[in-house]
């Protein structure tokens, strides 16, 4: 089991989203050639299929390749006024460089979540990645809105006592964090400590709050679904950080469950 949202969940945030904003919208989609990226392109497909929402172009890239300079010029010519970027994060701050420097297309770019850290943006320039939009699931230890949060506040304080070399503010850092603590709450949760015991207990998590969640993001599973987290809300890019905008998308109740 993993932990973060699949990508399928993911991608029908962005479905919704543009379903309410861009309900014609062309897009033209980046994605890596393997199940990361075609887990994310199918949902996507899947979850606009119906609606007046195109995806016009495709291309691929292996993770061997030295650029997407060649796909992203490509997708240009497709002229969408949407571009979907499913990509890890080098070939991610490749392709928002490549979409900033081509002035003549300017689509709305939405980068996935895997991409969507500072340290991928920086290289780029804030500046040219101003109105990126991508989603996320926890609490941004570098936005001001939970300085005064206490579970940010215990986070914080304790990666100071014992981690007093790493950046507190790095998104990875808060993403370990939560992911121990939800650890805990499974612990927490077992009837007996076994490894069945452990395994019974992430298998029948109902609603669980985690600390460094967002607010209505929590954690649910079922003998049918083992995807703990399938609720994000989506954020863009503004300055030097990502804003957080609209509600936050429960995925199960918009679409139903993901079955595994």
């Amino acid at each position: 089991m993993g932990w973060q949202p699949n990508y399928v969940a993911e991608a029908r945030v962005y479905a919704k989203y543009l379903k309410d904003t861009k309900p014609h919208a062309e897009v033209a989609v980046l994605y890596q050639n393997d199940d990361f990226g075609k887990d994310l392109l199918g949902g996507f497909k899947k979850a606009v299929a119906g609606s007046g929402i195109k995806v016009v172009a495709e291309e691929s890239y292996e993770v061997t390749d030295p650029s997407v300079s060649a796909q992203m010029a490509s997708l240009a010519r497709s002229k969408a006024d949407v571009l979907l970027d499913v990509t890890t994060p080098k070939f991610g701050s490749q392709a928002l460089a490549a979409d900033a420097k081509n002035t003549k297309w300017n689509p709305l770019h939405i980068v996935n979540n895997v991409s969507a850290s500072a340290a991928v943006l920086r290289p780029v320039g804030f500046k040219n990645v101003q109105g990126v939009v991508s989603a996320t699931y926890f609490k941004d230890p570098a936005d001001p809105q939970w300085a005064n949060d206490p579970d940010m506040k215990t986070y914080m304080n304790a990666l100071h006592k014992y981690a007093p070399d790493t950046d507190p503010a790095n998104q990875f850092n808060a993403y370990g964090w939560a992911v121990a603590s939800s650890l805990h709450k499974a612990l927490d949760a077992m009837k007996c400590p076994t490894r069945e015991g452990l395994r019974d207990a992430v298998r029948h998590l109902k609603d669980v709050k985690v600390g460094l969640l967002l607010p209505g993001v929590t954690l649910s599973t079922g003998p049918g679904d083992a995807f703990p987290i399938e609720t994000m809300q989506l954020m863009r890019f503004k300055g030097e950080r990502w804003q957080l905008f609209g509600k936050p998308v429960d995925t199960r109740k918009e679409f139903g469950p993901l079955a595994k």
